[in-house]
């Protein structure tokens, strides 16, 4: 029963320290890949930005310009569609590739998923079509109560 014992050790040492080494290399390999993606930071930033203006500009033109043309805010049923499709789409934009990394990047999929919303959020609260559309139509509202206004006598 020993001699077993002692045919088994060297096999039990040998996985234990490949699974030492193994997990030892999986941390260098994340912090290189970290410092990568801090030394790039400025490049994917200005990759992911390019790309979520394109779907956005997509998005924008075929989505919401209706109602921006009319000054109408999108029902918030309709927007959580449209943003979910803004997402998608950039996604189909990047690639599998860049979405990894970008995922890599930002810690997980729900993260840069939010990253994307938050985009989209900003740039339609922003949307200058709407506000001046809005701006006309209470232009146009306020110069006929005024048409309408008499004065008591």
């Amino acid at each position: 029963m020993t001699n077993e014992l002692l045919n088994i050790f060297p096999m039990i040492a040998y996985v234990i320290i490949s699974s030492i080494a193994l997990f030892l290399s999986w941390k260098i390999y994340k912090k290189i890949l970290a410092m990568k993606y801090v030394k790039s930071f400025v490049n994917y930033v200005a990759v992911l930005d390019h790309n979520m203006n394109k779907a956005y500009d997509i998005i924008h033109k075929d989505r919401i310009l209706v109602y921006s043309l009319e000054a109408q805010r999108v029902r918030d049923e309709d927007f959580a569609v449209i943003t979910h499709d803004f997402a998608t789409l950039v996604i189909k934009i990047i690639g599998p590739s860049l979405h990894s990394e970008f995922v890599s990047l930002f810690g997980n999929e729900d993260t840069f998923i939010f990253r994307l919303i938050e985009y989209f959020n900003t740039r339609y609260e922003e949307d200058e079509i709407r506000k001046q559309s809005l701006e006309s139509i209470t232009e146009e509202n306020q110069s006929e109560e005024m048409s309408n206004y008499e004065p008591a006598p």
